[in-house]
């Protein structure tokens, strides 16, 4: 089946992670010339001090007309090593949050291992599918250039080194508990840190975790607003894993706004 044009991960201005150029009213006019039809705004949440940054962005969805159906969403990172993520129904109930995508975003060693970094980033991941209050996994072996160009470390340049069991494991516990995969253009897939070869290589690992049932979204994980353009590697990723319908995933309720304009 064809890709639906879903973008759930993108970022704004409000956060400091993305640029000046990600304002909402930009963001929805390059959906529409994008032919986008449902996107999600999923800004860090890093730490509680910066929850009330998000009223910026539910003030921006108040004022915004467009077509396109956009969701509040919240992107949720670990606090530490096998910590959890500075979130809880509070959180939602209070700033309306309609879901969470979340998960590891540090290589969590001091010195360069392999086979522990692969280890604790499967760790994570099942952690991440653990938790009832986040809908969807972020970028699986997603890693920042920067960290291991630092410490002098190989760069993680082929997903082939994650054992088999890690990975049924993974598309098990994900079917199990609801929670969607995600494919992301930005960080794994246009990423220009990564080898030739390299999506090849993506794609028989996420076509391993489809084979155990699990389901995934799809986001460009856009920092600028030029980078939006790569939800397309994301659609046509989707397109080569031949998913059937039940296996892409979608929010449940309504958007917050857009659907006019």
């Amino acid at each position: 089946m064809s890709c639906p044009h879903h973008d759930f991960h993108i970022h704004t201005k409000h956060l400091k992670c993305a640029d000046q150029t990600m304002e909402l009213s930009a963001i929805a006019r390059e959906c529409e010339r994008l032919g986008v039809t449902c996107c999600a705004i999923t800004d860090h949440l890093n730490t509680l001090d910066q929850a009330d940054l998000h009223l910026l962005i539910r003030a921006d969805l108040a004022e915004v007309v467009t077509p396109v159906h956009i969701y509040f969403g919240v992107e949720l990172n670990f606090t530490g090593c096998d910590q959890g993520f500075a979130y809880g129904r509070e959180i939602v109930d209070r700033y309306q949050f309609q879901f969470a995508i979340g998960g590891i975003h540090s290589a969590y060693v001091q010195e360069y291992d392999l086979r522990k970094i692969v280890e604790i980033q499967h760790r994570h991941h099942l952690a991440t599918c653990a938790d009832p209050l986040v809908q969807v996994l972020v970028h699986p072996y997603w890693f920042s250039k920067g960290e291991f160009e630092r410490n002098k470390w190989p760069w993680f340049a082929s997903p082939r080194v994650v054992p088999l069991t890690f990975i049924r494991e993974l598309g098990q516990a994900a079917r199990d508990t609801g929670t969607a995969i995600e494919i992301n253009a930005g960080a794994n897939l246009t990423n220009p840190a990564n080898p030739p070869g390299y999506v090849d290589e993506y794609l028989d690992y996420m076509a391993a975790l489809a084979a155990e049932g699990a389901a995934f979204s799809v986001g460009s994980d856009a920092h600028t607003l030029s980078r939006l353009a790569d939800i397309r590697a994301a659609w046509a990723f989707v397109e080569r894993l031949r998913l059937p319908p039940e296996q892409i995933w979608q929010p449940a309720m309504a958007p917050a706004c857009g659907g006019n304009g």
